[in-house]
């Protein structure tokens, strides 16, 4: 026999990695059942010392406990039954804990051997724990075991490009949203003709004019664009010191608790993977913007100069 414990740290899982990984457990239970009510059918007219059986079912099982987030409990013992609570009640699961074992006996000439081999998982919003108990001598579940690995090794990293760039991303997203007001507002100025003759005397008044109000409208309106985004999936905040030119306290991305936990898309999570895609979609379709505003920033610098 070995055991094994598997801590998902740093990995998103969804409900789909879950729906898999239960499926499987299920598909290799029913098939074991199945050998089991064969081999009842062919053994049952052999005298015992004459029984023969690979699998000999004694009470297998996959069992759900599922806690809801308006404090109930359910325990499945069925798999359809528990599979309609999972897709229509997503939502409202705080936390899953799932029981796959296997007992049976094993008969032939040589042997005379009965077997329990377990699988349980422990499934909350921040984390899931695996743990195995197999027979070394006999492989029934070692299938089921890789596959959970595999799908767990596979799975995207929590700390991924999407919050490692959050400040980049925020700021490339603000300039974009600010740079049209900015160019607006400091073409407008061009009306007042003290402002005009200053812009004129400078190439650099006019452009660090327009980068300075993107800037302003950027953070303060356009990052509102991401800050409910952002929201549920970022770090923690912690203390990072005191900053006595600023007399404030310092705070910055809990960034090693964050990389400790992981993201299941249970409960609040459900939305999270969404988060992230429209995040990256904000993202791209605001930078695209940069080039062509930089252009325009560039000609209208120009054409300021010589305007006075």
């Amino acid at each position: 026999m070995y055991n094994d414990t598997i801590k998902v740290a740093n990995k998103i899982i969804t409900n789909s990695d879950l729906e898999e990984i239960f499926s499987i457990m299920q598909e290799k239970l029913v098939y074991y059942r199945k050998v089991s009510a064969n081999e009842e059918l062919q053994n049952r007219l052999l005298e015992y010392q004459f029984q023969r059986w690979t699998f000999k079912d004694n009470n297998s099982a996959l069992v759900f406990t599922v806690n809801f987030y308006d404090d109930t409990t359910i325990k499945f013992d069925n798999y359809e039954n528990f599979m309609s609570i999972f897709n229509t009640r997503l939502d409202e699961i705080k936390d899953i804990g799932v029981r796959f074992t296997i007992s049976y006996g094993v008969k032939n000439e040589r042997q005379n051997d009965y077997y329990h081999q377990a699988i349980s998982m422990w499934i909350y919003e921040n984390k899931m724990d695996i743990e195995v108990s197999l027979k070394s001598d006999d492989k029934k579940l070692d299938d089921v075991y890789e596959y959970i690995k595999n799908k767990i090794l596979c799975a995207p990293a929590k700390y991924d490009e999407v919050i490692k760039n959050k400040s980049s991303i925020n700021t490339k997203v603000g300039f974009a949203i600010g740079m049209i007001p900015g160019l607006i507002i400091s073409t407008l100025l061009l009306l007042i003709p003290t402002i005009r003759h200053m812009f004129a005397i400078s190439y650099v008044f006019y452009p660090i004019c327009v980068l300075l109000l993107a800037m302003f409208i950027g953070f303060t309106i356009g990052g509102s664009k991401l800050n409910g985004l952002y929201k549920k999936i970022q770090p923690e905040q912690k203390y990072a010191g005191y900053d006595s030119n600023k007399g404030k306290s310092i705070y910055k991305d809990d960034i090693d608790k964050y990389i400790e936990t992981s993201e299941i898309l249970i409960g609040k999570n459900v939305d999270n993977l969404n988060c992230r895609r429209q995040i990256m979609e904000v993202y791209k379709k605001y930078k695209s913007y940069l080039l062509p505003e930089f252009g325009i920033m560039l000609i209208s610098s120009i054409v300021v100069l010589f305007l006075g």
